[in-house]
């Protein structure tokens, strides 16, 4: 429409050409042109000049007329041409996209490009509506993507064996990392730091090779609590390589296992009933599920049980436990002190007051804490004559929690020494009190039995004991009962 209205313009201001343009429903119906001041005969009025022939169509760019095929990599391409027609050019269209048109019909459009091929199409139409079309095909090609240069291949490289994974968690200070080191040629040097602070370091003199590896990395870590961010280095005249390794030390890694036993009603009408140790066990079981860190599928709880029901729940936890885990054994109900052999003996459900068989000497307990491989064994007994579990008492020095739990500890906490307790045990109740208000997150066997000892003296005719039960493993450490987080 734009070429129409210059053709128009250029028409109405010809001082020499007189034009008429009627215009109905389908557009343009007469166009009456006369020339005046001359000699030649004009049109009459309401004739129409004929025009049948369409404009010609001249692409210049791109380049159509060679055979070479039109390609390129452009999203987008820009057509140049020009349109001849001698009444002139009403508009060109590319691909159906207005071009822009001069006077003389020159004209210049932009289009989008698929990839792979695109056909072209130019049309154009003169005033009298006459039209011509040019098609060619044009190929957009993708893009040549230029390869990086390979990165050279590191002649040097560390695998660890020893953890096998990057980030690791573990209940136990002690640790060894292995590492293979493969090299082309021998390493200046190989460091180990942990948390920024010298571990180690091996230089070519001592880097041997050892059978896969190059070099073996075998080194013995004491870890500390928290995480322990490791870094291996191999320093070489050409390259630097670096492998980093977290390891977590915590103390809720540890599984902790619990044996919690109540007799209370006995098969021998000569062996007194008691009234509280199934309630005890099931209000401790409560505390040590609920407030620590006892998962409840790993404590158990035996309720006037036998002696074979509980010989054989020690038999099984020996194949259960593992070194690095930690065992609770509670135990409430009779008792009794045989003067004369100087042992003392539990008494479970089928024991008989006048025939030892179904006792449980205390020699059969300490023997069991022996063979249950444990990183730390607590025994609590709140029972007659518990005290005879010792063959030593001491309470020792109060260490930090870190040290505590490093050491190896056989340790047990009792309601009295060779002396009667009674059946309402006020005992039971401070050792309950005192976890259940404890608010740090470690309390160890040592600082419980110190919160309570004086409640229990103050409170009962009954002394509590702590000590060492000795040679079943302790080594100096302590049992630590972790709040639940």
């Amino acid at each position: 429409m734009r070429a129409f209205a210059s053709f128009l313009a250029f028409i109405f201001l010809t001082s020499n050409v007189l034009c008429q343009v009627s215009e109905g429903r389908s557009g343009i119906q007469n166009l009456s042109i006369s020339k005046s001041q001359t000699g030649n005969a004009a049109p009459s009025r309401g004739a129409v000049a004929k025009d049948a022939t369409p404009p010609q169509i001249k692409v210049t760019s791109p380049d159509t007329g060679n055979d070479l095929a039109l390609s390129s990599s452009e999203a987008r391409l820009i057509i140049k041409g020009r349109a001849e027609d001698e009444g002139g050019i009403f508009e060109v269209l590319v691909n159906g996209i207005d071009a822009k048109v001069a006077t003389d019909g020159s004209f210049l459009a932009e289009i989008p490009l698929l990839p792979g091929k695109n056909p072209v199409t130019v049309r154009a139409t003169d005033i009298s509506l006459n039209n011509s079309s040019f098609t060619f095909m044009y190929e957009r090609i993708p893009e040549k993507v230029v390869a990086e240069p390979p990165k050279p291949v590191n002649r040097y490289s560390i695998k660890v064996l020893s953890p096998t994974t990057d980030t690791y968690t573990t209940a136990n200070d002690k640790f060894n990392l292995k590492a293979c080191i493969t090299a082309t040629s021998t390493p200046r040097r190989i460091m180990i730091s942990r948390n920024g602070n010298f571990v180690n370091g091996y230089f070519a003199n001592n880097i041997v090779k050892k059978d896969d590896c190059d070099f073996l990395i075998d080194e013995p870590l004491t870890l500390r609590l928290g995480m322990n961010d490791l870094k291996i280095e191999i320093f070489a005249d050409d390259d630097t390589v670096t492998k980093n390794i977290t390891i977590e030390y915590s103390l809720y890694a540890a599984r902790n296992f619990a044996l919690l036993i109540g007799n209370q009603n006995y098969d021998d009408p000569q062996i007194p009933e008691l009234d509280e140790p199934v309630k005890d066990v099931n209000e401790l079981y409560n505390v040590l599920t609920k407030d620590y860190n006892f998962n409840p599928e790993n404590v158990i709880t035996l309720k006037n049980s036998t002696k074979a029901e509980i010989i054989g729940k020690l038999h099984e936890l020996r194949s259960v436990i593992n070194p690095y885990d930690n065992l609770l054994i509670f135990y409430a109900g009779h008792g009794f002190w045989d003067e004369g052999m100087g042992v003392g003996y539990w008494l479970p459900k089928d024991a008989a007051k006048n025939n030892p068989v179904n006792w449980i000497p205390n020699t059969d307990l300490t023997n069991y804490l022996g063979a249950i491989k444990t990183k730390h064994t607590l025994l609590i007994a709140d029972a007659c004559f518990s005290g005879g579990i010792f063959k030593t008492r001491a309470i020792g020095e109060t260490f930090a929690i870190e040290m505590l739990y490093q050491l190896n500890s056989r340790k047990a906490i009792t309601s009295g020494y060779l002396k009667e307790v009674p059946d309402q045990s006020v005992f039971f109740q401070y050792l309950v009190k005192n976890l259940k208000e404890n608010t740090n997150d470690y309390i160890s066997s040592e600082e419980l039995f110190s919160k309570m000892k004086l409640a229990v003296m103050n409170n009962s005719p009954t002394v509590p004991q702590f000590g060492t039960i000795q040679n079943v493993g302790d080594e100096g450490g302590d049992f630590i009962f972790i709040k639940r987080k």
